[in-house]
């Protein structure tokens, strides 16, 4: 679209991108009785703020930038003074959506700046950098706010492509931590409570994604396991759980506990998918399960119930307690995620330290009885010592490095069993 250059003054090619400024202008001329020429225009350029004492009388200079059509560097001035900058940022939103501003190609520019091929004089203004310099100030305390100013970057894109609006809400989600508040939360029954962002979009499941993938990035798996929980994205949910899971297995489960509280997370999470029929991968799904299995099994192995835990490991079938096993559970174990893989040190510990202790009770009661034959008794022995041997010949042959100190100890409970 070409612009008719009368009353554009001294630069008619301004503004040439479908801005008819000619009515904006002559608009507030008629406003404020002011008739702006040609020479009122040179003189903000060639004298500058000097000429119009700005720490005196700040507003005029604004009037003068603003009537000659130079609305990117009104803004950019009035943006300086601490007192005015709401006015500046008020203005350029005003602006910025009946699409009379110039903005910055990129958003590393400074926030006026004039980019090669501009004409002499004209200016562009940083539209992003200018709303997050000023929201910078209060997102943290006033996130709700904030999100206010971020919906106006709605259709801006960064340098490579992403939303503007996606990037803001996720960055500030990340750093003031209000979850819930922001985003929602995910009640009892599986339904999600609505937070602030339903007020600006109907769809938020690519919010709550893009902020779930940003926790996760940063290593907050909790949070994101949770977000992605209320995206309805099962998968992400136990692919995380199985990550946080996996490291607190073999601890002792003590009240407000991390292993109690994941625990705790992980069986609710369960139950729901379970009555909801809800499905996810079976690779993943059956590591959450195992997992939660142990810990059962590292559970009743603390509390002291050997023979409860002895009956779990057996029927997990994750190591061999017997020879014939052996080759059968070395080839299932290449099957195995990393996060099952990292707890069979302790696995083989618990388990060895198990026989031993049974053997031990053994040795320790009474000589045979009638009703306890001696054949029986070295039947039992025999036993315990075969599956023991079959832990040690297990440990050896599956492709997985255990830990030196591991291996010693179950040599050395082996030992005392024979």
């Amino acid at each position: 679209m070409k612009c008719d250059s009368k009353g554009l003054h001294s630069r008619p090619n301004r503004y040439c991108q479908g801005k008819n400024l000619l009515t904006v202008h002559a608009a507030y001329t008629h406003l404020l009785g002011m008739d702006i020429s040609n020479t009122s225009q040179r003189t903000t350029v060639t004298k500058g703020e000097s000429h119009f004492a700005v720490n005196q009388q700040p507003l005029l200079y604004f009037q003068v930038l603003f009537l000659t059509a130079q609305f990117e560097a009104a803004i950019a001035f009035l943006f300086r003074m601490e007192r005015l900058r709401c006015h500046a940022v008020h203005i350029a939103l005003v602006l910025f959506e009946l699409k009379l501003l110039l903005k910055s190609s990129g958003q590393s520019a400074q926030l006026l700046s004039h980019e090669a091929g501009d004409p002499p004089g004209m200016r562009r203004l940083n539209f992003v950098r200018l709303l997050m310099l000023y929201t910078r100030k209060f997102e943290s305390t006033d996130p709700r706010e904030a999100l206010q100013y971020f919906y106006f970057l709605r259709n801006e894109k960064d340098s490579q492509g992403e939303n503007m609006f996606l990037r803001c809400v996720s960055e500030l989600v990340i750093e003031s931590r209000e979850f819930d508040m922001i985003l929602g939360k995910l009640e009892n029954d599986g339904s999600r409570k609505p937070g602030v962002i339903d007020k600006f979009t109907s769809d938020t499941k690519p919010i709550i994604n893009k902020v779930a993938s940003a926790a996760e990035n940063k290593g907050l798996f909790e949070e994101a396991a949770k977000l992605y929980d209320l995206a309805k994205n099962p998968d992400k949910v136990l692919e995380l759980i199985n990550k946080l899971l996996s490291p607190v297995v073999p601890q002792i489960s003590t009240p407000q506990s991390n292993k109690e509280r994941l625990k705790n997370m992980a069986h609710s999470i369960a139950e729901r998918y379970k009555a909801q029929g809800i499905s996810t991968k079976k690779s993943i799904d059956s590591t959450f399960y195992l997992l939660l299995d142990l810990i059962t099994f590292f559970d009743e192995y603390h509390a002291g119930h050997l023979d409860r835990a002895f009956d779990i490991i057996e029927h997990l079938k994750l190591v061999p307690l017997s020879q014939d096993c052996v080759e059968e559970r070395v080839a299932a174990f290449r099957n195995f995620s990393d996060e099952i893989r990292h707890n069979l040190s302790e696995v083989l510990l618990a388990t060895m330290n198990i026989l031993f202790t049974q053997y031990k009770r053994m040795k320790g009661t009474s000589p045979a009885t009638p009703a306890r034959p001696q054949r029986v008794m070295e039947d039992r022995d025999s036993q315990l010592r075969s599956q023991a041997r079959a832990l040690i010949t297990f440990a050896g042959m599956i492709p997985y490095r255990t830990s030196g100190d591991t291996n010693a100890r179950l040599v050395q409970m082996e030992v005392l069993m024979n």
